[in-house]
């Protein structure tokens, strides 16, 4: 009997619950006909069939022919990691896709760079999702407590740069302010951040902060 929880992690990866039924039921069984899983699983015969040649194109389970019998066989999980290493070359192209996409947009539509509000909950959410699609791995953050905010943004960058290089700068601010290709500041006691954009106020802010 499988474990529950094997079966939700096999689910993340983008199969069904019927695929995780009888990919462990291949696993459990070995080669066998379709009959035999449909029995295993209770998934009527021609659906197992369907799932079967799904599951072959994803590499999970294999034919064979003895003596004119079609028997079929689940492969080894390690055939999984192959599904991890294609959805990740998905998630990263898909990712540099929308990050020029931004970035085509920014240069087509920004009139002008300033400075932003963004209010509420929501807003410091958007707010951080910017800072988290940093093209720089190196952040600069002045506060005067340790790394208070936006710390899934940092993560983020991490996850997608490969690394990231945060300096922490500590000082008597009301607030923090996160530098990375523009600066963020997020005001201690409100819910609101603002993002400034303009280069030279950029400019400013670091010859007086670093």
């Amino acid at each position: 009997m499988i474990d529950a929880p094997i079966e939700l992690e096999l689910r993340k990866l983008g199969l069904t619950e019927k695929e995780v039924k009888i990919y462990l039921a291949g696993l459990e069984l070995g080669p066998g006909s379709v009959q035999k899983i449909a029995q295993n699983t209770k998934i009527t015969r021609p659906t197992v069939y369907e799932i079967i040649k799904k599951l072959e194109e994803k590499g999970l389970f294999a034919e064979t022919k003895q003596k004119a019998k079609r028997f079929f066989s689940a492969q080894s999980p390690e055939r999984i990691l192959s599904i991890l290493r294609t959805q990740k070359r998905e998630i990263e192209e898909k990712e540099r896709e929308f990050i020029r996409i931004i970035a085509s947009l920014e240069e087509r539509y920004s009139k002008q760079e300033g400075i932003k509000t963004y209010k509420g909950k929501e807003g410091l959410k958007a707010l951080e999702e910017i800072v988290s699609f940093s093209p720089t791995s190196n952040i600069t953050i002045v506060s005067k407590t340790k790394l208070p905010k936006f710390k899934k943004a940092f993560q983020k960058i991490k996850k997608r740069l490969g690394e990231i290089k945060i300096r922490e700068i500590k000082k008597n601010l009301d607030g923090t302010i996160i530098i990375f290709d523009k600066v963020a500041f997020l005001p201690s006691k409100k819910q609101e951040g603002f993002l400034i954009e303009n280069k030279l106020v950029i400019s400013l802010i670091k010859s007086i902060l670093l």
